[in-house]
């Protein structure tokens, strides 16, 4: 029995031995393809079939993450990190190279300081004023006010366009400007109504307004005469603005004796007016007779161009084209000329605005204002003289043919 019994033990510890051989077989069998099978202990119940259930092998995720040194990156993406980290500079050099062919162009068409200093004021003066009409919040919000608020900033952004293409170029704007710039004026001034009848500031500052947009609406009369250098047959299309030309005249008279007039009285709104406008100070009476002798000016000009007609009316100034030298053209100066004595002429009456409205204190909008309204326009009807000193004072006066023009022609028939 003895034996029997050391027998069933001897055959134990065997079955025991091979339980464990198999369990380490199957663990490394399972480590190494990711399958996991039920192994029972040495003591367990019997083994049942293996598992249909696969387990999800380890992830590789901190691999993706790290990958070694063999694995090579996509040229796509180290080409766009290359591109990513060149931007800033080809922005920088195309800046620069921006920069540096505006200041050979600037250098190369200078002519005088003058013309600089004149053109570098009224840039920044309507720069300051473009962003106020971005920032600045209508009180009317009729579509008339709204019509003009864009016609008006549309027009300046195209003034401001021929003036820099004249300095830097020494070029003068396609047709297309020719035409849109006196249509968005005219549009914005007649669509101004609506914001007049707002108004509640002194009446002088409302006669002011008016004169202002007499001036306007006169120089597209000047703009057409202009073009009509290149097209006779705007001739015809520049006759219906004498109207607001010989209205300016009148308007400058009549502003005299309200001056006069309003000696006496109580300045109420003095305090965020001014005395500008309201009274025979010297500022006010040199503002007024400028503009009465601007008014004459272009009366006189309107004149002459209307008895002599396209051809004779710009024959020196033809003459004067054909000289050496780009400072000379007299004739594609004189396209620009009523685009920009139309934009400083807004430009001072829009700062009046922002002193209204104390968005623009009086000791700084009034002066200048008052300097663009008056010596502006001369400035600009005078340009020429800035580029060129050697060219007459007003060569459209001059030669010896005087029509007769196309409306005398009309009459005489």
């Amino acid at each position: 029995r003895r034996s029997a019994k050391s027998e069933d033990v001897a055959m134990e510890s065997q079955r025991r031995h091979r339980r464990c051989a198999w369990a380490a077989a199957a663990s490394a069998v399972a480590a190494s393809t990711g399958t996991w099978h039920f192994v029972p202990s040495p003591r367990g119940p019997v083994p049942s079939r293996p598992s249909a259930v696969k387990v999800q092998p380890r992830t590789t995720l901190k691999i993706l993450r790290q990958p070694s040194s063999e694995s090579k990156s996509c040229p796509l993406n180290e080409g766009l990190k290359d591109l990513s980290g060149q931007v800033p500079v080809v922005l920088l050099g195309c800046f620069m190279t921006g920069c540096c062919m505006a200041c050979e162009t600037f250098l190369q068409h200078h002519a005088s300081f003058g013309e600089d200093l004149f053109l570098g004021v009224v840039v920044m003066v309507t720069g300051y004023c473009l962003s106020e009409m971005a920032s600045m919040q209508m009180h009317c919000a009729h579509w008339e006010a709204r019509l003009h608020t864009g016609c008006n900033a549309l027009a300046t952004v195209l003034s401001l366009y021929g003036l820099l293409l004249e300095r830097l170029t020494r070029e003068s704007p396609g047709l297309w400007w020719g035409i849109l710039v006196p249509l968005l004026y005219l549009v914005s001034n007649f669509t101004m109504g609506r914001l007049m009848a707002m108004y509640r500031g002194p009446k002088a500052y409302s006669h002011l307004f008016d004169l202002g947009q007499s001036f306007t609406l006169s120089f597209q009369g000047i703009h057409c005469l202009a073009w009509s250098s290149i097209y006779p047959e705007l001739y015809w299309l520049s006759l219906p603005f004498w109207y607001w030309s010989l209205k300016k005249l009148v308007e400058t008279v009549t502003y005299l004796p309200e001056l006069f007039g309003s000696q006496q009285r109580e300045h109420r709104s003095g305090e965020a007016f001014g005395s500008f406008g309201l009274g025979l100070d010297v500022m006010t009476l040199g503002f007024t007779l400028v503009n009465f002798a601007a008014a004459i000016a272009d009366n006189a000009y309107m004149g002459t161009y209307t008895i002599r007609g396209p051809e004779d009316f710009f024959t020196v100034s033809r003459s004067l084209a054909g000289s050496e030298g780009w400072g000379s053209d007299h004739l594609r100066l004189a396209l620009v000329k009523p685009a920009v004595g139309s934009l400083v002429v807004s430009m001072a009456v829009f700062l009046g605005t922002l002193v209204s409205r104390r968005r623009l204190s009086l000791e700084v909008g009034v002066p200048i204002s008052v300097l663009l309204s008056s010596i502006g326009p001369w400035l600009v009807f005078f340009w020429h003289r800035l580029i060129d000193p050697t060219e007459p004072w007003l060569p459209e006066f001059m030669g010896s043919s005087w029509g007769p023009s196309p409306l005398l022609q009309l009459f005489a028939q």
